[in-house]
């Protein structure tokens, strides 16, 4: 959660900012007001503060002092620069002590609140990681990162899995918690904007692994959720799509049937269902219909006929050829190595 405090002389600006503007949505909250630079000072060094909206033009300390100020005794806090006025000296300033963006209090009103905080939250989180040196991040940390700016965790399996992963890889100290735990806030608020669900309350994780727990449970509470409901937007349409997918794995299965079964065009079914997964129709089907074969070598002793059978392949010898060149071995290799870490049921 990036932690807000606006500063400003007007009380009402104050207010207005606090209660007009959609801070949960984009993984903020507001948590103070300060009504001039010393206030705000005082109150830095007692809270802990990400990003701090501040009115230029202020009585005792206006807002350059303030930013000067601020940058030399909490250098990482970050800053939103407001203004009546449209003046480039206030921009050059603004630049130079390391603001994300200087808005126009009389654009502001005109503008939409949405796309001001959508602009600001993707430069914090640039900065963020420009910040941060590679050797302290990491690597792994990056690429988590990098993974949960899209939303394909949580329509596809194997991502979802890859996300866990890289999370489990990143040094397990309590910076990269915080990191990790801003980014799964404001990708939490942006996938229940999709599916259009009421928002969730996302609390400090004490370290990785209740994170990555609460991001399972999570995800399985809203497939649930919305497999009670009927056909609704279209992030809704293809995850009821993949659930069917799943259900009926071993049948023939097309775009056509798939599109047919939730209700919209074949072209319109095939656009949205990358958008959302990550992968074509055709990849997708093949991925699940893998890692179904896996599973059941892994946890049955049918044959690997059987298995290609209920996985939705009906050639033995084609099922063979994708299984080696998706697993870089055979179905039967698959099952000897897992024999040997004793995770075949027998």
């Amino acid at each position: 959660m990036i932690r807000v405090l606006i500063v400003d002389d007007d009380k009402l600006a104050r207010r207005g900012l606090a209660s007009l503007m959609h801070w949960e949505t984009y993984g903020m909250a507001v948590v103070g007001e300060a009504q001039n630079g010393k206030n705000a000072l005082q109150f830095i060094q007692e809270h802990p503060v990400d990003l701090v909206f501040v009115d230029i033009d202020m009585p005792e300390m206006n807002g350059i002092e303030f930013m000067e100020e601020c940058r030399r005794i909490k250098p990482d806090v970050q800053f939103v620069v407001l203004s009546f006025f449209e003046n480039f000296s206030y921009v050059q300033s603004t630049l130079r002590l390391g603001g994300l963006d200087y808005i126009s209090k009389t654009s502001m009103e005109l503008d939409n609140g949405d796309t001001i905080l959508q602009r600001i939250v993707e430069k914090f989180e640039q900065c963020i990681c420009k910040k941060v040196p590679l050797e302290e991040m990491g690597k792994e940390l990056q690429e988590t990162w990098k993974e949960c700016r899209t939303q394909y965790w949580f329509f596809n399996d194997v991502a979802f899995e890859r996300l866990k992963k890289l999370m489990h890889g990143a040094e397990p100290k309590v910076s990269n918690v915080r990191r990790m735990e801003m980014m799964i806030v404001r990708h939490i608020s942006e996938l229940e904007r999709i599916l259009e669900l009421p928002e969730s309350t996302v609390s400090l994780f004490s370290d990785i692994e209740e994170m990555v727990g609460w991001l399972t449970l999570y995800r399985e509470k809203i497939y649930k959720m919305v497999s009670g409901r009927s056909f609704g937007n279209d992030a809704e349409m293809i995850l009821k799509a993949i659930f069917y997918m799943k259900e009926h794995l071993a049948e023939n299965l097309s775009t056509s049937i798939v599109a047919q079964h939730v209700g919209c065009s074949r072209s319109y079914f095939c656009t949205n269902f990358k958008k959302f997964s990550g992968l074509s129709f055709g990849d997708f089907l093949q991925q699940i219909r893998i890692e179904r074969a896996k599973e059941l070598l892994r946890t049955t002793s049918d044959s690997v006929t059987e298995v290609a059978f209920s996985s939705g392949y009906n050639n033995i010898y084609y099922f063979n050829r994708v299984f080696q060149s998706a697993e870089n071995c055979s179905p039967m290799e698959f099952r000897k190595n897992q024999a040997g870490t004793g995770k075949v049921n027998s």
